[in-house]
């Protein structure tokens, strides 16, 4: 009987085998750089890379203030009045008051 397989055996072989591959799938699926990792660093570069777009845009909008501070003597009066309060030659500035309501 040596060399002969018996039913037992081959049960106990064929398990041993599906477990094998169900431990390979395993790591595949959850382990280090499994598919798991693979969709999460995925949508990590997706964020970064959105991000990155959005500071591209507020760089080129800085950009395009640099210009008009340098060269726009309208765009520069319009800061001063918004950022810093400051009014032009000839203008007053009137303040108004809410009326007191009984």
């Amino acid at each position: 009987m040596r060399g002969k397989l018996t039913g037992n055996h081959k049960k106990h072989i064929v398990l041993a085998g599906v477990a094998g591959i169900l431990l390979v799938a395993a790591f595949a699926f959850f382990g280090d750089k499994g598919l798991v990792d693979v969709y999460r660093l995925g949508k990590e570069r997706d964020s970064i890379l959105s991000y990155n777009r959005s500071l591209e845009d507020e760089n080129k909008d800085l950009e395009e203030q640099i210009e008009l501070l340098k060269t726009d003597k309208r765009y520069i009066g319009y800061i001063a009045r918004k950022e810093l309060n400051m009014i032009g030659r000839n203008e007053a500035v009137y303040k108004l008051e809410d009326p007191v309501k009984p």
